[in-house]
């Protein structure tokens, strides 16, 4: 069984992944101005992911 603590970071590491995947597609479509506005809503969403993925990460190591 692993731990929550794994299992968070696991967690945030794939919806990073999901986020820059969407993020890739929409660019890729290129139909229309809502698909460039879902791919940078989506890049802005994987940079947030980082950054509490990394605060997450930094407090873990003290617990």
């Amino acid at each position: 069984m692993i731990s929550l603590k794994t299992f968070h970071l696991f967690f945030i590491m794939m919806s990073i992944i999901l986020a820059m995947w969407f993020a890739i597609y929409e660019l890729q479509l290129d139909e229309n101005g809502m698909s460039t506005a879902l791919a940078i809503v989506s890049l802005l969403v994987s940079g947030g992911l980082i950054i509490y993925g990394l605060k997450v990460y930094k407090k873990f190591k003290t617990l």
